[in-house]
């Protein structure tokens, strides 16, 4: 039974980005699948993947009947082809964080492939169940962009179809919809939309000063949105996407904001408190 893009989309829409086909009686995937989080396939009677396959999160193989995996195959996060059938990978593989050969008959390693790094970063190492020489694999170096495939920065491995630069930021256009990279020279900023990258990388500039940039403040000042949303975050530890989702639901922003409107627009969320102490509210 083949699985359509129709289907898969609905249930990706329903599972938060997640493609969970795990024991389920799908024999092939479609070409040109694209999957923002996780591909599971445990248990499944799956023997290859598609051509033209994206996956953000990690592909989870577990006891499939996966026999073989394409040339070229990026993975962001993890594979887990543990208690598989496979008995080699396959030419120019990458994965973002770690590979699972647990129980494979695997014995030796490409020379081609590349893994997130550095090797000691993740717990338990970034190749599990594998017993045999690992000198020759390479491991990822932050900044590292190969064209037309992906960028690794701040640990995050993400497909790029594309860069382009403007004033003084280069743009990676990533290949699944909103998985883009911003930077400015100092910082990567993951985002949606240049938007809300660029008001990332503000912020990560203004935490690197820390909080007390913000003292004595008027608490009538007119401070211009993006700036206030910095600010926010840096005084009380708000995570962009938290962030990103309060704003929305405020729809139309203005232009500016006081310190006084924020702690009203913000009552009752993450940090407003804290907020308030800060400004001796």
């Amino acid at each position: 039974m083949k699985l359509t893009l129709t289907e898969a989309k609905k249930m990706m829409e329903a599972n938060q980005g997640n493609l969970p086909l795990n024991c389920s009686g799908y024999t092939e995937l479609p070409a040109g699948l694209i999957v923002d989080n996780w591909l599971e396939l445990r248990c499944t009677r799956i023997t290859k993947l598609p051509d033209g396959l994206l996956v953000g999160g990690g592909i989870d193989l577990r006891k499939s009947l996966i026999t073989e995996l394409p040339d070229n195959l990026v993975v962001g996060r993890v594979l887990d082809l543990s208690d598989t059938q496979i008995t080699k990978l396959p030419d120019n593989l990458t994965v973002g964080t770690w590979i699972n050969l647990s129980g494979t008959k695997i014995t030796e390693l490409p020379d081609t492939l590349t893994l997130g790094g550095p090797p000691n970063f993740i717990i338990g190492g970034p190749i599990r169940g594998f017993h045999g020489d690992t000198s020759h694999v390479k491991y990822l170096k932050n900044g590292e962009y190969v064209p037309g495939r992906y960028l690794y920065a701040d640990y995050v491995l993400t497909h790029v179809g594309r860069k382009k630069s403007f004033q003084n930021y280069d743009y990676y256009v990533g290949k699944i919809p909103g998985h883009n990279v911003i930077c400015d020279g100092t910082y990567y900023a993951h985002c949606s939309c240049i938007r809300n990258g660029t008001r990332d990388l503000s912020f990560k500039h203004a935490e690197n000063r820390g909080a007390d940039q913000y003292r004595n403040i008027s608490l009538n000042k007119q401070i211009p949105t993006d700036e206030l949303v910095t600010m926010y975050r840096v005084i009380t530890g708000a995570c962009l996407q938290g962030t990103e989702l309060f704003l929305r639901s405020l729809g139309k922003l203005k232009d500016s904001y006081t310190i006084q409107e924020a702690v009203e627009l913000t009552a009752g969320q993450y940090g407003n408190e804290e907020f308030k102490c800060f400004f001796e509210m």
